[in-house]
């Protein structure tokens, strides 16, 4: 078990892994939203595994249909805001500690899940 959750935490990383050979230029953006995502949403949420929280690819799966840039705007709110009653009973608290910029960020990556079909093996 130990060494399925250290993958799920890894998860992400690797996923974006292949993207900074693309654009190095987003390397180091890259990396400091994986430590974002690692820090401050792998406590409730995986890739692909309910936790506390839906997985990301289920969230990125609803919300993919729509227009884009409200769709992330969206997200965006959703994550600073927090959000009751989208996903059941639990409700997702405000991320105080992300900016504009990092929720705006991670709504574009969560969004970026809805068309990957890479799924975390345990």
């Amino acid at each position: 078990m130990l060494h399925s959750v250290s993958w799920a935490r890894r998860l992400p990383l690797v996923v974006f892994c292949g993207l900074m050979i693309f654009n190095p230029v987003a390397k180091a953006d890259t990396v400091a939203l994986m430590d974002i995502v690692q820090a401050q949403c792998l406590s409730c949420h995986q890739i692909d595994r309910k936790r506390v929280g839906p997985p990301f690819r289920e969230i990125a799966q609803r919300y993919a249909s729509g227009p884009a840039q409200e769709t992330q705007a969206y997200l965006q709110r959703q994550i600073q805001q927090g959000s009751r009653g989208n996903w059941g009973a639990i409700p997702m608290p405000a991320q105080n500690r992300i900016s504009a910029e990092q929720a705006q960020a991670i709504a574009a990556w969560l969004l970026s899940l809805a068309n990957s079909s890479t799924k975390e093996n345990s």
